[in-house]
């Protein structure tokens, strides 16, 4: 059925894909020359669709285009007048759709650029619109390649590419850019201040330390919920916070969810943390700025992270030195002891299985800190450091890589029916062990005594108290075994009875 033409009005569509004034200038230059146009052959334009720094080629919703072809859809216009045809489409896809649309609806379609219309009835007419279009799409995809390959180069070249400062680095160069907060609202509302420029090819000194220590403690086999505990101890900010950015969520301000696990995982084995240049997630450049982390200890942590026994799960993050480390000496079992508040309030340690043994825990840790720091303080300390052995990382990475493609490849060929199920549990078992094997030796080459800053110090109790928690537990559980037995009548703390012994785990010397 055919449209009633006394019905139908005529309509404009204008559009500007990149407005960085936001005074929609260029859509203002196209509907004037639109009305030039449509007065020449007089028409009435009745409806305008407008949408404004929008792209028709980014795949972005253009919600004035939408409603645009609902309303052609609906028998509500007769004849569209657009500036280009670079204006209402850059791509052939879209195009076609629009086509078939205009046809069914007999929408006659005029281009001032131009200075025709298109014949959609005919396929010449039809061509001649689908070709302007791909010029355009054309442009728009070789403009992206050219954008691509600048910002490779500017890659390769250390140049900073924008975007969120990343955690360690921007060094503030003492001068100032001009910067509008509010850049939608309009030109007479906008808000200007000044921001420092950062040299983004430095690190920040406060920043890379953190990164440093996050390192330090989990090498030394801190856990990742007590690096995070002791970050929000200390109150130490993430970039949202430092910068005073807005965070937005679903297009709504959000509250900054300060650190997690993963954001600490990604900053540690970032290759820009090694001084890496990155494009599009890939080394461009190597040591193209000074390291945070040397690229060793960035590989280690990669290992670490990729290790299937790493607990990961939250759990609950001790709150004291011995928590879960001192052992119930009624149990003798290796039973540990956990710390509860007593009837009176006062926090104790007990015995996890039963509830006995019950010692103050303030004063518990007070006196197991003063034994550990008096050991610690002694010349021979470094003989409590476990021997560095000789280890091709490099080849155990690659030896790893490569069994595991074994794996892989097999579980390919069985499912190809190359190999029958027999034959792939026998290979699946024999590289299980086997990258078992290798991940046991990478994470004994890559380990950090916790002990290793007690042999570079002269001052063992200064030392001790710069720790953090887990550190401070860690150094515990390498050096001394403590075990808490009943305090005996009147519950009358004995520090004499805390029975105290040499820690022998692998790679380390008795105390």
């Amino acid at each position: 059925m055919r449209d009633d033409d006394s019905q139908r009005e005529d309509a404009e569509y204008a559009r500007i894909s990149l407005d960085k004034r936001g005074a929609a200038e260029g859509v203002e230059t196209q509907q004037a020359e639109n009305a030039d146009a449509a007065d020449e052959l007089g028409l009435v334009i009745a409806r305008s669709y407008v949408d404004n720094d929008l792209s028709a080629y980014s795949g972005v919703e253009r919600p004035e285009y939408e409603r645009l072809l609902a309303d052609i859809a609906a028998g509500k216009i007769g004849t569209l007048v657009i500036w280009h045809a670079n204006r209402l489409h850059r791509s052939t896809e879209e195009v076609n759709a629009f086509i078939k649309l205009a046809r069914a609806h007999k929408v006659r379609l005029y281009s001032t650029t131009k200075g025709a219309f298109y014949n959609l009835e005919k396929a010449s007419g039809r061509k001649e619109l689908r070709d302007d279009t791909s010029e355009a799409e054309y442009e728009s995809e070789h403009r992206g390649e050219r954008v691509a390959i600048a910002r490779k180069r500017q890659a390769r070249q250390g140049a900073y590419g924008g975007g969120v400062r990343p955690f360690g680095w921007g060094v503030d160069t003492r001068r100032v850019r001009s910067v509008c907060v509010n850049p939608k609202a309009p030109p007479m509302e906008r808000v200007y201040e000044d921001r420092p420029v950062l040299d983004m090819t430095r690190y920040n000194d406060a920043e890379a330390g953190e990164i440093r220590r996050w390192a330090d403690d989990l090498l030394s086999g801190v856990s990742m919920n007590q690096v995070l505990r002791d970050l929000a101890a200390r109150g130490v900010p993430t970039v949202a916070m430092a910068d005073e950015r807005t965070v937005r969520r679903n297009g709504k301000t959000a509250g900054h969810g300060g650190w997690s696990s993963r954001t600490i995982q990604q900053i540690l084995t970032s290759p820009r943390t090694s001084g890496h240049l990155l494009y599009q997630g890939k080394i461009v450049t190597r040591n193209a700025y000074d390291p945070i982390l040397p690229d060793d200890v960035r590989q280690a942590l990669i290992t670490l992270f990729s290790d299937p026994a790493r607990k990961t799960s939250p759990g609950n993050t001790p709150k004291w030195l011995g928590s879960l480390i001192y052992q119930c000496g009624t149990c003798a079992d290796g039973t540990t002891m956990s710390v509860r508040r007593n009837a009176s309030g006062t926090p104790v340690y007990r015995c996890r299985a039963a509830g006995h043994c019950q010692w103050p825990a303030g004063r518990v840790d007070a006196h197991v800190e003063s034994v550990v720091v008096e050991r610690l303080s002694r010349p021979d300390v470094t003989d409590l450091l476990p021997r560095e052995a000789q280890v091709d990382m490099a080849a155990l990475r690659e030896e790893l890589i490569v069994t595991e493609a074994r794996k892989k490849g097999a579980a390919q060929m069985y499912a190809r029916g190359a190999i029958d199920a027999e034959q792939l549990e026998t290979i699946t078992a024999e590289t299980d062990q086997a990258i078992g094997k290798i991940r046991a030796e990478l994470s004994a080459a890559t380990a950090k005594s916790p002990l290793a800053d007690f042999a570079a110090t002269e001052d063992a109790r200064r030392t001790w108290q710069n720790l953090t928690l887990g550190r401070k537990r860690e150094v515990l559980r390498h050096l001394i075994t403590v075990t808490l037995p009943p305090l005996g009548r009147g519950h009358v703390f004995t520090r004499d009875l805390i029975q105290i012994g040499p820690a022998t785990p692998p790679g380390t010397r008795a105390a």
